[in-house]
């Protein structure tokens, strides 16, 4: 094959006339930014919808006793393999073309995903399977997320870094947090979980041949080993304070919102409301329609003081969750989860764009997976702490708990956390 004719079949390169700094801040005039945010929101609607069909192929399945355990342990084990190779996938994000990354990844979790279609579609009683196809799921996600996020800074110019966040966020959270779960709860309400799965199958493939038309630059070879390149990132994000207090503020969404939340939704709806399954997937809309609207009015103007904003915003995200724990009107927590969800706006939003204007970009992959890391190591704490709460003293006692501790601990990180609070 000569040159041209491999040129011509290859994806697009990166972007040579990316506005410069200054002339614009909307991402959408670079064409592989377009690209980027389309295969986001396809694949956050994969795994959204996973968010809520997983659970409810648990619950449907083990003794009432036992579904909150059952549900944590299944949420567990799709967290806990991203956690443990969190920091490899970030070293494999700054050594290996990121688009390959992201095109294998997604490869990897639709296959695994078609084994969930046969469980609901032979109406396999056992439960055991669900928790080793979590595991190769979330072991893909370790190398997804690191590759997809610090791709951004390779597409978009720094004036236009902020804005092409928040719009990846409004297409990857959102999807992943309203439309998806809405979309699998429908779906699984309305034609069963076979269904629901087989969606899920195709958007996965999808997101795969999506991101497979990026181009993003080949990642100079540093010369050490993967060891070695582990320990460069360390130790330059040991040295910089504010990335350091970014990573600890980063723990306490999964531990005391994020986990408990994923894992008495369903319960709420069935023992707290009396509500049918669709209501899962719609609780979870009404969370992510909070995050996409929050999003919007972000991108409206450029916001000054966000490290302030963003302690504040676990304040206040623990004080909404308490509202949320205290309520037994199924409309009522559904208008207190889109409130909810304009704290998590403020968070992913300034928390990436900080890490990402804060980052040398040879080290971006790796300083991401270690973000990626803190969501990923204790979301599963929070799965485990929520389901065993749950189990004793019921969902309500559960969210009410935990909302209280997250709002003392913002409002300590808004007193104490220094580095972080004033970053701008």
């Amino acid at each position: 094959m000569t040159e041209q004719a491999a040129t011509s079949t290859t994806p697009d390169a990166p972007d040579a006339a990316a506005p410069p700094a200054g002339a614009t801040r909307n991402p959408f005039t670079v064409a592989n930014y377009q690209k980027w945010w389309s295969a986001s929101v396809v694949a956050g609607l994969g795994v959204g919808i996973q968010a809520v069909t997983v659970p409810l192929f648990v619950r449907d399945r083990v003794d009432p006793d036992f579904r909150a355990i059952a549900i944590a342990a299944a949420l567990i084990c799709q967290t806990l393999p991203a956690a443990v190779l969190a920091l490899v996938g970030g070293v494999a994000a700054d050594r290996v073309e990121r688009r390959r990354i992201l095109v294998r990844t997604y490869s990897v979790a639709a296959s695994v995903s078609v084994a969930y279609v046969f469980l609901a579609g032979f109406d396999v009683q056992a439960i055991w399977p669900v928790f080793l196809l979590a595991a190769v799921i979330g072991s893909a996600g370790a190398f997804t997320n690191p590759a997809r996020q610090s791709m951004l800074p390779q597409i978009v110019g720094r004036s236009q870094l902020q804005n092409g966040v928040i719009f990846g966020t409004m297409a990857f959270m959102a999807s992943l947090q309203f439309l998806g779960p809405t979309v699998g709860g429908l779906i699984a309400d309305l034609q069963g979980l076979t269904s629901a799965f087989a969606v899920e199958v195709v958007l996965l493939a999808a997101a795969a041949l999506l991101f497979s038309r990026i181009g993003t630059d080949t990642p100079a070879r540093t010369g050490k080993t993967v060891f070695g390149d582990l320990k460069d990132g360390l130790r330059y994000t040991a040295g910089q304070p504010p990335i350091v207090g970014l990573l600890l503020l980063a723990t306490i969404p999964g531990v005391l919102l994020m986990g408990p939340f994923a894992v008495t939704v369903v319960l709420m709806v069935e023992d707290i409301f009396a509500a049918s399954d669709r209501y899962v997937g719609i609780l979870w809309g009404c969370f992510g329609a909070g995050v996409f609207l929050g999003s919007v009015m972000l991108s409206l103007r450029q916001v000054g003081r966000r490290g302030w904003l963003l302690c504040f915003s676990v304040l206040a995200g623990g004080t909404i969750f308490v509202l949320y724990g205290l309520s037994e009107s199924l409309y009522l927590s559904m208008a207190i989860l889109v409130a909810w969800g304009l704290c998590p706006a403020l968070f992913i939003n300034f928390a990436v764009a900080l890490l990402q204007e804060t980052t040398a970009p040879e080290k971006m992959g790796r300083v991401m997976s270690m973000y990626g890391l803190a969501f990923s190591a204790s979301v599963p704490i929070g799965y485990a702490q929520a389901g065993a709460v749950t189990s004793l003293w019921g969902p309500q006692a559960t969210i009410i708990s935990s909302g209280i501790v997250c709002a003392l601990l913002g409002l300590g990180c808004l007193l104490f956390l220094r580095p972080v609070r004033e970053m701008d």
